[in-house]
């Protein structure tokens, strides 16, 4: 994680902001069959559930199904936007500022620790997801790399009908290098 887009404060920043939403965003896009698509191609995944409508309604479902680990694809913020100024080769990288970034933490540099999801709800063509992103713990810790802490950051998914579709926990070292 580069410190492009970091929510730079302090430790008691950090401590304050547990437990509150520090992140809440809507995908630009709804859920479609043109990116499920292209994700099954780029993996070479062949389940018809994701792209034969008739084999997925056979398995319980309404119809074709958005693959469970999309779920992070349809609320990624837009990485540029018309209108918006066109970098050039001296900018930084464009990176959506996500949930995690938005924590208020000294240090400019981190990395993630670990990562789970628990799926709940299937995901189809035509729904709108939207993620909310709090905070729910801070461990401070000096490591080799330099002074800093694991903050853990749960984000809850949810579709345009208030289901909860998807919640993850990441853990992410944040830290001052040494």
């Amino acid at each position: 994680m580069a410190n492009n887009g970091l929510t730079l404060g302090s430790w008691q920043d950090t401590e304050r902001c547990i437990g509150t939403v520090v992140a809440r965003w809507a995908g630009p896009d709804e859920v479609n069959r043109a990116d499920i698509r292209r994700r099954l191609e780029v993996l070479a995944w062949d389940c018809p559930l994701h792209y034969d409508d008739a084999v997925a309604r056979a398995n319980g479902y309404r119809g074709v199904v958005a693959p469970a680990t999309m779920l992070m694809t349809w609320v990624t913020p837009a990485y540029w936007s018309p209108g918006d100024p066109a970098p050039t080769l001296e900018d930084p990288p464009l990176f959506p500022s996500l949930g995690l970034c938005r924590v208020p933490a000294p240090g400019e540099a981190g990395f993630v620790t670990s990562c789970e999801t628990e799926y709940f709800e299937p995901v189809y063509p035509g729904d709108r997801i939207t993620a909310t992103a709090v905070p729910t713990e801070v461990i401070r810790k000096t490591l080799s790399v330099g002074d800093g802490a694991f903050i853990s950051v749960t984000t809850t998914y949810t579709k345009q009908t208030g289901e909860v579709v998807g919640v993850e926990r990441v853990v992410v070292f944040r830290y001052t290098p040494a």
